[in-house]
């Protein structure tokens, strides 16, 4: 079975070979938003965020990797309005330096917020201050940065729980922004 770790070292490796300035947490992200913002990923909003306006479209690099990136897409799709609450961050492997996963994490924020302005959403338009909230945290978290590559257990402990509040609120998000991507649910 393959884990999101593996499938994060795998983009990460993609994406570098394709010459990206992104790393696999915040293209995740940037997707998650999009979805959250209008319920698609559309090629033509993010591909040349990706990639560099003078990527080779016929380079092999940037074609498998995009073709990885809509994989990417369609299982987040999936994942995010299933109704099955199954969305995993895409970061490095618990066993990666603290300070690499916090790095990840801050990233993986970037690219939400990010993804949300690219579809369109602005933050004096949102109605819920649950999600003006969760937001404004996504900006806290981006800022992150951890000293040193060692932590604690309460460090450890700390990241596992902020994971876990920004996967539930991304789902969140998702359902009060694009509610009629959500599948319908018996009563």
């Amino acid at each position: 079975m393959t884990t999101t770790a593996d499938n994060y070292e795998r983009l990460e490796a993609s994406l570098a070979r394709a010459r990206s300035e992104l790393d696999a947490a915040e293209a995740q992200g940037l997707f998650c938003g999009l979805l959250c913002a209008s319920g698609r990923v559309n090629e033509a909003q993010w591909l040349g965020e990706i990639f560099e306006d003078g990527a080779d479209a016929g380079d092999a690099a940037v074609e498998q990797c995009r073709r990885e990136l809509n994989s990417m897409a369609e299982g987040l799709r999936t994942s995010m309005y299933s109704g099955e609450m199954d969305l995993q961050l895409m970061l490095p492997d618990d066993e990666a330096p603290l300070g690499d996963r916090t790095e990840a994490l801050g990233s993986w924020c970037h690219g939400f917020l990010f993804g949300l302005g690219l579809g369109g959403i602005r933050q004096e338009e949102i109605r819920s201050e649950e999600v003006r909230e969760l937001l404004r945290d996504m900006g806290e978290i981006a800022r992150l940065s951890l000293e040193g590559e060692e932590g604690s257990e309460e460090d450890e402990a700390a990241l596992t729980e902020i994971v876990e509040y920004l996967r539930v609120g991304v789902l969140y998000i998702a359902e009060t922004l694009q509610p009629l991507q959500a599948p319908p649910r018996l009563q």
